[in-house]
């Protein structure tokens, strides 16, 4: 039988928008789902750090959710960009940091056209405030996004926004999430992802597969990746 949840844990993982009590997916996303999110996100963090004096001072993170991994406290004198689509978490973010960071709605599964288009205008009004002349970042980070977008068009398009020699931090699992979510142009194996990162312009600089430690919930390997840009 599984313990219930502390008030603590509660209040936790109790995010705006995704109710516990109300919560439509069972299992998928109960708390317990919550927690191995959190911490199957939070595995790309040390690879931040390693990398962090060559991270630079603009820096993306996609789809950070309600636990974004970058932060003003872990990257102090960076100005940070938020990527996100889902409104509950805007507004959290934007009142957990106030004006330290610029969360962007960003609809991952329409980057292209029109909505690409707003994208950019919106993402350009915050750099100008940064007295930055265009958007150029200098790192980009994407956990536990890839299942529920089209990762190959995502690849492609993050090329026009990343600096030359930027880098771009990858961490994925093959299947593991919200499956109700999920997109048919998702990675399907390990090596597709890795064929499409190279392909789409990118220099691997790491990679690192970790066997799952809960077989029933997250049948495949966790994948990590950092690469640098290539091209522009």
């Amino acid at each position: 039988m599984q313990k219930a949840p502390s008030m603590e844990e509660q209040q936790k993982y109790d995010w705006p928008g995704w109710p516990l009590e109300s919560n439509p997916h069972g299992e998928d996303f109960d708390i317990a789902a919550r927690k191995r999110m959190v911490l199957g996100s939070i595995m790309l963090l040390p690879y931040l750090r390693r990398y962090k004096k060559e991270m630079g001072k603009v820096i993306l993170e996609v789809g950070p959710f309600f636990n974004p991994l970058v932060t003003p406290l872990e990257f102090p004198e960076v100005i940070i960009f938020y990527w996100e689509n889902d409104h509950h978490v805007l507004r959290y973010l934007k009142n957990r940091y106030q004006e330290q960071v610029y969360p962007i709605f960003c609809d991952l599964n329409k980057i292209e056209g029109d909505s690409l288009m707003r994208l950019k205008l919106e993402t350009q009004r915050y750099c100008q405030r940064e007295h930055l002349k265009k958007i150029a970042f200098d790192s980009v980070v994407i956990s536990h996004v890839f299942n529920y977008i089209d990762y190959k068009l995502f690849l492609l398009v993050m090329k026009e926004f990343l600096k030359k020699d930027g880098l771009l931090f990858i961490n994925n699992v093959v299947d593991y999430g919200l499956p109700a979510f999920f997109s048919e142009r998702r990675p399907t194996a390990v090596s597709e992802t890795l064929k499409a990162v190279k392909g789409s312009g990118y220099k691997i600089l790491h990679k690192k597969m970790f066997d799952s430690s809960d077989s029933k919930h997250q049948k495949n390997r966790r994948l990590v990746v950092v690469a640098r840009s290539n091209e522009r």
